[in-house]
């Protein structure tokens, strides 16, 4: 059975960590875990050092995928999303506070700094696997946005 959207939400808040991966200057993959991150909906919100390599890499191609894994899962009920969109730095007072505020939520250590950027991912796509689908064509979900 698929997922409704709000169980999508659901899942997204729920996830501790994402890995973002980023195409590096040669069209390569770069894979990296986070955890300074937030969900507003299915937007996904995430801080890193602004001088950081993705940030360079985000700035000449902004596509990316994020993959959100929920924990202290087992099969046979596992689900994993990947959700596929670009990533832009919020650049807004009031985005750069909101999505600060929801990072800190979620990670009370966190500070915002004059040397940290954040970013929001709005998917263009979610792609959802959940093992406790009964047919193997319901295993794997796709939402376009």
């Amino acid at each position: 059975m698929a997922l409704t959207h709000e169980e999508i939400e659901n899942y997204l808040k729920s996830t501790k960590r994402i890995l973002l991966s980023t195409v590096t200057e040669d069209n390569q993959a770069d894979v990296r875990i986070l955890g300074a991150i937030a969900t507003d909906g299915v937007k996904t919100y995430f801080s890193t050092q602004s001088n950081a390599r993705k940030v360079a890499q985000i700035e000449k191609n902004d596509n990316v995928a994020i993959y959100f894994e929920a924990p202290g899962q087992e099969f046979p009920n596992y689900v994993n999303a990947t959700v596929y969109g670009k990533a832009r730095k919020v650049t807004c007072e009031k985005g750069i506070e909101k999505a600060a505020a929801l990072i800190k939520e979620k990670l009370p250590k966190f500070e915002l700094t004059e040397d940290k950027s954040i970013f929001v991912v709005e998917p263009k796509q979610i792609k959802i696997f959940n093992s406790s689908a009964e047919l193997a064509q319901d295993k794997v979900q796709i939402v376009e946005f």
